[in-house]
């Protein structure tokens, strides 16, 4: 890092009576001096702590604005230093102006996920950001150079010991390959670790309700049974199982979308996919539903929802507080509303339609759910009952 100096400028001062400050360091023993754009009177600057005194609203924000300048300069010094690059005073004003060097490897991934924001959908800029982060906690400094297979896969265990499942550990390998390509698009980067490394999808546990379980949490929501946030996160979750909406989509859902005796909606995570829209019938159920939560609105947002993470959470205690031997998560409500509307009609291609699903084959997943349950079903009804040989 360099050895900056905040300073006053004593030798001209303005109309108001004050002067400016500058951030003054060493570059290959040549002076470089930076205006901060910031003015003060000399009787409020403090020259050993380099700070304006007092501490007024002013005072704060000038002090963290020359803190940030500081941190902007010096990050300049360590970028070059950790790409092992002489730093000359022209190569400082054009890095410290447009930086183009990173300081590692994630600061590269950031940055691209940053830059892709609004072309992805915002579920998605949040999950790859939250990757980035915690692959740098595992992880710190590490340079592009440094990324190899076995790298990767001390991540992958260092995942699995941070209790991360077998989905979420791929998901995560997913994102990191993603902008791994990207760097070495841009030149960062010669050899791609997964080549070598080769990612498993885990099958996933696809867990829903049967309608014994759906009823009884309709009447727990009805008697309002259970506490404040957890009564509300049941809410949310309920119309997911009668309209199989995702968390994205029960976010975006408004009461604009209400139009006639359908709902319309254009699926969050697939709409930059896609231009599907989803319309789903206005059932008893989910009338009740948008009636309670919003009585007497005509437009704006119908659910208040918490995190992904923190919905989950509250999903499980619900499920254990109402009996349900099960470890809920929010898709699983989806999961629900597929399962129990094939049971009820065995109408594949309409349940296509209200899943948004582009293909068929996504959707058939849950005819072999159904199939399943007819199997576990006919053992249930008949096993036990003995036919003696003659």
């Amino acid at each position: 890092m360099a050895n900056v100096t905040v300073y006053i400028r004593e030798d001209y001062t303005r109309k108001d009576g004050t002067n400016s400050l500058y951030a003054k360091f060493y570059i290959q023993r040549q002076s470089v001096k930076i205006p901060m754009d910031i003015y003060v009177k000399p009787e409020e600057w403090d020259k050993e702590k380099q700070r304006v005194r007092g501490n007024s609203k002013q005072s704060r924000d000038q002090n963290l604005i020359i803190s940030k300048q500081v941190d902007a300069i010096n990050n300049v010094f360590v970028r070059f230093r950790l790409q092992q690059k002489t730093i000359t005073k022209e190569e400082f004003f054009k890095e410290y102006t447009n930086p183009t060097i990173y300081v590692d490897f994630w600061d590269f991934m950031e940055r691209e996920i940053k830059s892709r924001r609004g072309n992805i959908s915002e579920n998605t800029f949040r999950g790859q950001m939250s990757t980035v982060n915690k692959l740098r906690e595992l992880v710190p400094n590490l340079q592009p150079k440094d990324i190899t297979e076995d790298v990767i896969n001390d991540m992958q265990k260092g995942l699995k010991k941070i209790k991360n499942g077998g989905n979420t550990i791929h998901k995560n390998m997913v994102t990191l390959k993603t902008y791994i390509s990207k760097a070495i698009r841009k030149k960062l980067m010669e050899h791609n670790p997964f080549d070598v490394v080769k990612l498993h999808r885990h099958k996933a546990e696809r867990l829903w309700l049967t309608e014994e379980e759906l009823l009884n949490l309709i009447d727990k929501y009805n008697k309002e049974w259970l506490k404040p946030n957890l009564h509300k996160v049941l809410g949310y979750f309920l119309f997911s199982c009668f309209t199989g909406f995702r968390l994205s989509d029960v976010n975006a859902f408004c009461l604009e979308n209400v139009v006639g005796e359908f709902i319309v909606l254009r699926p969050v995570k697939t709409k930059n996919v896609n231009s599907n829209i989803v319309t789903i019938p206005l059932t008893d159920p989910i009338r009740m539903l948008i009636k309670k939560v919003a009585p007497h609105r005509v437009r704006g947002s119908v659910f208040e929802t918490y995190s992904d993470q923190k919905t989950n959470e509250y999903l499980k205690d619900i499920a254990d507080m109402c009996g349900i031997d099960k470890a809920l998560s929010f898709h699983s409500a989806r999961h629900t509303f597929a399962t129990y509307f094939l049971s009820k009609t065995n109408d594949v291609a309409t349940l296509q339609r209200l899943l948004g699903h582009a293909s068929i084959a996504d959707t058939m997943i849950y005819v072999h759910i159904s199939e399943e349950k007819k199997v576990a079903q006919m053992h249930t009804a008949f096993d036990g009952i003995t036919i003696r040989n003659a």
